[in-house]
């Protein structure tokens, strides 16, 4: 009984120690997606010549330059402004998705990888705060940053109480 006991005061110290409170992670999920708006919006200002054919770097010169095979972004399936734009706008909406907390998972995972493919596009115009967003926004994806103010909280406490399964 002694040793259960001893467990049962290890797992909870432990947790103290390495464990998070799920209001600052929901804190930090709402930082992180008004980040990617406001990037969104940043970068859109110079969408046609960052981001298109028309602008300093056509597709065909990041593949050029780019000798690795890895470089995949979605970016590069077209070099029209109107691609483009859909591209950022469906970008922005899984942010927004990201901010109040709807499919909380599947937004991290998508904004990730938008973001990714933004970054991959122009590597010319990043700066460290790049790296730094999309490599937060991926380790983001194994944390369970949707449990506090959210919808998708919301959704199950409303479950609880309806009982409904």
């Amino acid at each position: 009984m002694q040793v259960f006991h001893l467990l049962s005061v290890f797992k909870r110290k432990l947790g103290e120690v390495l464990g998070a409170d799920l209001r600052s992670l929901a804190a930090l999920r709402v930082t992180m997606a008004v980040l990617i708006i406001f990037d969104l919006l940043l970068r859109s200002r110079d969408l046609v010549a960052h981001y298109t054919d028309a602008g300093a770097l056509p597709r065909v010169a990041v593949l050029d330059q780019t000798r690795s095979r890895w470089l995949i972004s979605l970016h590069l399936i077209n070099g029209t402004w109107e691609i483009q734009a859909m591209l950022f706008v469906i970008a922005g909406a899984f942010a927004v998705a990201l901010l109040v907390g709807y499919k909380t998972r599947l937004a991290t995972i998508v904004s990730w990888i938008l973001l990714a493919s933004l970054d991959s596009r122009n590597l010319v115009v990043l700066d460290g705060g790049d790296t730094m967003l999309r490599v937060l926004l991926f380790w983001a994806i194994f944390l369970p940053w949707g449990t506090r103010w959210s919808v998708d909280s919301a959704q199950v406490l409303l479950r609880k109480v309806l009982r409904i399964r």
